[in-house]
């Protein structure tokens, strides 16, 4: 039926670059201009005796004319595109090898670029640190190629978002490997903060304005846009006073505390979601400020339940049905070690002293993420 359907199209396509009206084609065949143009709009069709003729005058095969090619091609996209909508964590390089072939097969298929920009990311970020690999040329060509030609927004957009995230693992993964006698590279950076200047403000998202829309007994976005601005709540307000000067360390506590207790009411199932991973993060702030403050107990406290929370988040299975009434009912997959980035965060990077890093306990809680 597809076939069939194509069929219409694709003699008007060849018509018309051939530069042809109706009559002229019509007079080629023998027909009547008003056959013509029933074949068009697909309300008649030719004998099959005649589709030989009708294709060796466009110099095509009987096969192009009726769009079984066409037909090929699309229950390939549609292939590839299910590939990687039911993939798993342990897929990644499996499907990521089948992609290779796809965008060599349908270059300009941006739903299928931005798959795999999604894929060379996934794969970059789900290495041990140490193991750490170059930044892609695969994902900037698919980055380039989408900003180039790509029309469809929300494409754009979603390659923007990769790209930086590429870009600062690159940044970050240099600044953990510095015992290697790497650095932070500024480039990479340089670069993400280029982009991000390109991107809509929050009052620009679909997200935001869904909250002024009647969708009626359909929360899905409502949901969504709990679950985006949650996630944004930690790295504004976290990054803010974590970051800046103008917060002590007490007030930082607080804040972070309060955070978590927000995640906890909202993140009630055991998936592995960003909030979760925050959480994480913010029990190893915990962890570091309250040993500035000379709270020993309570720094080890945290930084144990850190330790032991990454353990369980990597226990996890790779993708899991959400069922968080707050949040979107969809599939999620994990894309990291958070015993490795816990490791490398409480041994390297938090400002722990030598004396606090230097007690059986602690040693007992970094043994435990090796």
């Amino acid at each position: 039926m597809i076939m069939i359907i194509k069929f219409g199209e694709n003699l008007k396509r060849l018509r018309t670059q051939s530069n042809l009206t109706q009559e002229d084609l019509a007079s080629v065949l023998g027909v009547s201009f008003q056959t013509i143009s029933k074949w068009e709009r697909g309300e008649t069709y030719p004998d099959l005796t005649m589709l030989p003729e009708i294709a060796a005058y466009f110099n095509i095969s009987a096969d192009d004319l009726l769009g079984a090619d066409e037909a090929q091609k699309e229950r390939k996209i549609k292939y590839y595109l299910e590939l990687f909508n039911n993939m798993q964590l342990k897929d990644v390089s499996c499907v990521l090898d089948e992609y290779r072939k796809a965008v060599k097969d349908f270059p300009n298929n941006y739903q299928i670029l931005i798959n795999y920009m999604e894929l060379l990311h996934i794969e970059k970020g789900s290495v041990q640190v140490k193991d750490y690999k170059p930044l892609s040329d695969e994902l900037v060509f698919a980055y380039d190629k989408i900003q180039r030609n790509c029309t469809e927004d929300s494409i754009r957009i979603r390659s923007k978002h990769i790209m930086i995230e590429h870009l600062m693992w690159q940044y970050q993964c240099l600044g953990w490997l510095d015992d290697c006698g790497k650095r932070f590279d500024e480039k990479y950076k340089k670069q993400a903060e280029e982009i991000f200047k390109t991107l809509p403000s929050l009052s620009d998202t679909r997200e935001y304005l869904s909250l002024d829309m009647d969708v009626g007994s359909e929360y899905e976005p409502n949901r969504k846009a709990i679950e985006e601005l949650s996630y944004l709540l930690q790295n504004a307000v976290i990054g803010y006073c974590y970051y800046t000067d103008g917060f002590t360390a007490e007030r930082r506590i607080e804040i972070i505390n309060s955070i978590n207790g927000i995640f906890k009411l909202i993140d009630t199932d055991d998936s592995p979601t960003k909030n979760r991973i925050h959480i994480i993060y913010n029990y190893g702030h915990l962890g570091h400020l309250y040993a500035e403050i000379g709270d020993n107990e309570n720094a080890l406290a945290y930084l144990n339940l850190a330790a032991e929370e990454a353990i369980k988040f990597d226990l996890l299975p790779d993708a899991v049905q959400r069922t968080a009434l707050f949040y979107e009912q969809e599939i999620r997959f994990r894309n990291m070690s958070m015993r490795e980035r816990m490791y490398e965060l409480i041994t390297k990077h938090y400002p722990l002293s030598e004396d606090f890093k230097a007690q059986e306990k602690f040693k007992e809680i970094a043994e435990k993420l090796k």
